[in-house]
């Protein structure tokens, strides 16, 4: 399935909040498209200052890619950085979790093999981003995964680069809009 030239998830991403503590579950196969809906609630909780914990639940997804596994770096790293506290992170399939590994998560979050269903979760309403905002997220969250490790530098690098000249393009397009546009 195909969406402005993206893939579209076949899965969701389901999340609750209790007492300051974030839980975040992620099921079937999660894609960048549904990633804006998890991005703006991550910056929302940046803001809080009762943050004691967040749990990310990776028991029931089958795929997720780099701009996911990037958001969920942006979640542990922040936590680290504005809380002092390390995330923990629920993996029971052994390709996600070398994925996540190999990522560096593990850097940012305790990660754990685990069976059981933590809590109950509701699921994330499924935003549907402008060009310019999907962007800005799959951007930042492949920023983010340079930031962990040289092997995420030297393999995102290329990518960053070119959805950068792409973010200054359309910059320069709404600053300076065509005769056509302005008529």
């Amino acid at each position: 399935m195909y969406e402005n030239g993206m893939f579209m998830s076949t899965g969701h991403i389901e999340y609750a909040g209790l007492d300051g503590t974030h839980v975040f579950k992620i099921v079937g196969e999660i894609r960048a498209t549904s990633c804006i809906s998890l991005d703006h609630l991550l910056d929302t909780i940046e803001q809080q200052h009762d943050v004691k914990g967040a749990l990310v639940d990776l028991t029931k997804a089958t795929f997720i890619d780099s701009t996911v596994l990037g958001i969920l770096a942006k979640l542990g790293l922040k936590l680290q950085q504005l809380h002092n506290i390390q995330a923990v992170m629920l993996t029971t399939n052994p390709d996600i979790t070398t994925l996540a590994n190999s990522m560096g998560l593990g850097q940012v979050f305790v990660m754990l093999n685990c069976l059981a269903d933590p809590c109950s979760t509701k699921v994330l309403p499924q935003e549907h981003a402008n060009h310019a905002e999907m962007l800005h997220t799959v951007l930042e969250a492949h920023k983010t995964l340079m930031c962990l490790n040289k092997n995420n530098h030297n393999m995102f690098q290329p990518l960053v680069k070119q959805l950068e000249q792409e973010q200054r393009q359309q910059q320069a397009s709404h600053r300076f809009p065509s005769a056509s546009q302005t008529h």
